[in-house]
């Protein structure tokens, strides 16, 4: 009779395997003329790049001028999406939460493993809704605002908790490397 072994090791090389694999995306983010409707709804297909990562799901859109962001989460606490680092030391992160019918929304920037205000753009619009135990935050922003003439990819890092707050511990997060198209 064989005894089987356990390596803790090996047990998080494989999570961080199928972590990866999950974050792949679709293809590169390219640009589109077709604007996405910000209303707390992930529709499918509204989305030109669609990944999953951590058991969330994460919606691009990009125009000349704006870049469409969503994010789905299995929660009813709050979500991020951070920009411009694939963690959130660096990233510019848009968190937020549904309480009752009251929608909070806070840009803060990464540094270290802590975040706080910044004086960076605001969104140009959001909206949140929370239904059946999934919260979706969409958003847009300037698209030259995190993406630089001539970058050809973009890091991004998300997370999502199990409680309505800007400063609890997340019970998920993943981040994924985006590959930029003109």
């Amino acid at each position: 009779m064989m005894k089987q072994v356990r390596s803790p090791c090996l047990c998080l090389i494989l999570l961080a395997v199928t972590l990866t694999a999950g974050a792949q995306g679709s293809g590169a983010l390219g640009i589109t003329a077709a604007p996405v409707k910000v209303d707390g709804v992930f529709g499918d297909k509204e989305y030109s790049f669609v990944s999953e990562t951590a058991g969330m799901k994460l919606g691009l859109t990009r125009t000349a001028d704006l870049l469409y962001v969503a994010l789905s989460a299995p929660t009813t606490g709050g979500v991020a999406a951070g920009l411009g680092s694939a963690k959130m030391d660096g990233a510019v992160m848009y968190i937020g939460y549904v309480n009752g019918n009251t929608t909070e929304l806070k840009v803060q920037k990464g540094a270290g493993h802590r975040h706080a205000d910044t004086d960076t753009d605001s969104p140009r619009q959001y909206a949140m809704k929370e239904t059946d135990g999934q919260t979706v935050l969409e958003f847009v922003v300037k698209a030259s605002a995190v993406i630089a003439k001539g970058q050809t990819s973009l890091d991004i890092v998300v997370a999502m908790g199990g409680t309505d707050s800007f400063v609890s511990m997340h019970k998920a997060r993943g981040s994924l490397t985006v590959a930029l198209a003109e």
